[in-house]
């Protein structure tokens, strides 16, 4: 087992010998192990679960996860194997690969199965902190996540997640802060790493940027404040209320959960505290960068705390 300690994420110290770009400081409530491994034993074991492909700008990336016995291999076309023990909060890669896209990849479906494994809920969604709460941008790919994730980011709030979101329920629900990274695509990077930022990697497809320390904080849970949804609209910026009976049937489809009865059940229970305990929000704007600022503006002014 390794022995340095490498930063945290979704709450999580990482022990690995491996250097990563995207981890935030200090340490979390449990410790998660990384390492790596050049032989075939991570390849395919048991039956498949899913299949999918991971789409950008170049095309579609294939992803699949399989499982047997309580250990997950996860797949996809651009960096190979994982193999992810949840239990023991185990994840072991390869040797080679292509270390940004690498990276990222083992801060999503692997160790979101680790956080699974604990009782935490994952949402598609990025997240930024307002007034000491967490708010969420919940909607599926290309839907402005870390759009509006980076326009927060530009106007001074810490982003906290910028495309998969990890929630605790207990004692209140929280959100636990994921990679310190952001995730651009080409046609809207200037050249320029934005203040704040430092850029790690670009890629005909994607910019990759880190958060700068500073910036970026630890992993400590921030109580999340709300969750937003977000909607397309030719027409001018609109929030409304969602009823939170309502919003099950959206949170059900930007989560994920194993197959089987029981996670089934367990998932649905975690979402419907989740929409019991927070405000719940539709968002309608066009996806147009010159309006960004009206929406930051809109946001804040409906999740800010208002002064006794």
């Amino acid at each position: 087992m390794v022995n340095t300690r490498r930063g945290s994420v979704f709450g999580f110290t990482v022990d690995s010998d491996i250097p990563f770009n995207f981890l935030r400081a200090g340490g979390g409530e449990h410790v998660l192990y990384v390492c790596r491994e050049s032989n075939p034993t991570l390849d395919q074991e048991g039956a498949l679960l899913y299949q999918w492909r991971l789409r950008d700008q170049t095309g579609d990336v294939t992803a699949r996860l399989y499982h047997s016995e309580g250990i997950y291999h996860f797949w996809t076309a651009d960096t190979g194997w994982y193999r992810i023990n949840p239990a023991a909060r185990t994840i072991t890669l390869l040797q080679d690969g292509e270390d940004v896209r690498r990276e990222l990849r083992l801060w999503s479906i692997p160790t979101m199965l680790c956080f699974v494994e604990l009782g935490c809920i994952p949402l598609h969604a990025s997240a930024v902190e307002i007034d000491g709460g967490a708010v969420l941008f919940a909607a599926p790919g290309r839907f402005g996540k870390t759009t509006l994730a980076l326009a927060f980011h530009q106007r001074g709030y810490r982003v906290l997640s910028e495309d998969l979101s990890c929630c605790r329920l207990t004692p209140d629900p929280v959100l636990l802060p994921g990679p310190a990274a952001l995730r651009l695509r080409s046609d809207t990077f200037d050249g320029q790493a934005p203040e704040g930022t430092k850029l790690v990697s670009a890629k005909p497809d994607r910019i990759f940027l880190a958060l700068d320390p500073t910036r970026s904080g630890d992993c400590n849970p921030v109580l999340i404040r709300a969750i937003i949804f977000l909607r397309e609209s030719d027409k001018d910026i609109h929030l409304e209320p969602v009823e939170k009976a309502r919003a099950l049937t959206d949170l059900w489809s930007l989560s994920f959960r194993v197959k089987g009865h029981a996670a089934l059940a367990r998932s649905f229970s975690g979402l419907s505290r989740l929409a019991a305990s927070v405000s719940l929000w539709n968002l309608y704007r066009p996806l147009r960068m010159e309006v960004l600022g009206d929406v930051v503006s809109r946001i804040v002014a409906a999740c800010a705390v208002t002064p006794e």
